[in-house]
């Protein structure tokens, strides 16, 4: 799907040769776009097929790339994004997609976002494009696009936090593998989101050194703040994988250390219920004559022996904390 935004008037077609004029600024959204649209971007923008077909690439890296040489010249950027399906989802990521590319080219007045879907973000300050003109339109609207991104992460290293204080209220009364597994799978996506974030870390800080960030140094603060935003949500991330990773070992003695009392609980029963099945299984035998046999209260008696052998055998247990 291809949407196009005039960024002087904000109208918005949804017909992108309609929306589409020489010389005015536009924004073109392309959300999981066919290849006859890519086919179409191409004719429209002279961008080189081999680039736009990578934008759909789910394994594409963070980078910057300068094409000064190509006919108009344009700034490709890849991003990864947290995957905004995820995060509707009961459990956490269940997706082997963590995060999507999302790739911006820049070329004259335009800006064309080539993602697989919309970006879900955390308290972005304002709309997109709603920024106050200051210069470029589409720089202004690539830096709220680049907000929406560290957004993005904001939240979902929120859902990694609560998702692993959740996991740490029930760990260490658990007794099954089920939670260890739970706590390896947020390992592994922390590691996924890591390893975004720290490409589009470096993707930001080689975007300060475009020239068109270069030429307007009150946008180049703008995307100073992202890029320390964005690298404060790197730091945060690392610091709940330490924190998982650190985990592991110790939810793993936890529960082997749960199964142990488990077993002394299981085992001490068996020694108190051991004496009455004793007696019961020599009062079962089929011999005469037996202590008690003849005596009508016999039953009661060996149950009342029964109880006070019990007794002091619970005690002993108990007191050295067996049971």
């Amino acid at each position: 799907m291809i949407e196009v935004k005039n960024l002087e008037t904000g109208l918005t077609f949804t017909d992108y040769i309609q929306g589409i004029l020489p010389n005015v600024p536009t924004w073109m959204i392309c959300t999981k776009p066919s290849m006859e649209e890519l086919k179409a971007i191409q004719n429209t923008y002279k961008i080189p097929w081999e680039d736009l077909e990578d934008s759909l690439d789910v394994d594409e890296r963070p980078r910057l790339e300068l094409s000064p040489e190509n006919d108009p010249p344009f700034i490709k950027l890849v991003l990864r994004v947290p995957s905004g399906e995820q995060f509707k989802k009961t459990d956490l990521f269940q997706s082997r997609q963590t995060t999507l590319p999302a790739t911006v080219f820049l070329t004259g007045s335009h800006l064309i976002t080539i993602q697989y879907q919309a970006i879900e973000a955390k308290r972005v300050r304002k709309p997109i494009g709603s920024r106050r003109k200051r210069s470029k339109p589409t720089i202004l609207v690539l830096l709220d696009w680049l907000e929406s991104v560290v957004k993005s992460y904001e939240l979902g290293v929120d859902i990694i936090d609560q998702e692993l204080a959740s996991l740490e209220q029930v760990i260490f009364k658990s007794v099954k593998s089920k939670s260890i597994e739970q706590v390896f799978t947020l390992s592994r996506e922390a590691t996924y989101l890591d390893a975004a974030l720290r490409g589009n870390v470096r993707a930001f800080y080689q975007l300060q050194k475009a020239p068109e960030f270069k030429e307007l140094p009150e946008l180049l603060d703008d995307l100073e703040d992202l890029s320390i935003d964005l690298q404060q949500q790197a730091d945060l991330l690392r610091i709940y994988r330490d924190l998982i990773e650190s985990s592991l070992d110790a939810y793993a003695s936890v529960i082997s250390n749960n199964q142990n009392d488990l077993i002394k609980v299981l085992t001490s029963i068996s020694l108190i219920v051991m004496v009455p099945t004793l007696i019961a299984s020599l009062y079962g035998m089929n011999l005469t004559p037996l202590p008690l046999s003849d005596n009508p209260y016999s039953f009661w008696i060996v149950i009342f022996i029964s109880f006070v052998l019990i007794v002091p055998i619970w005690y002993v247990l108990h007191k050295i904390e067996l049971i």
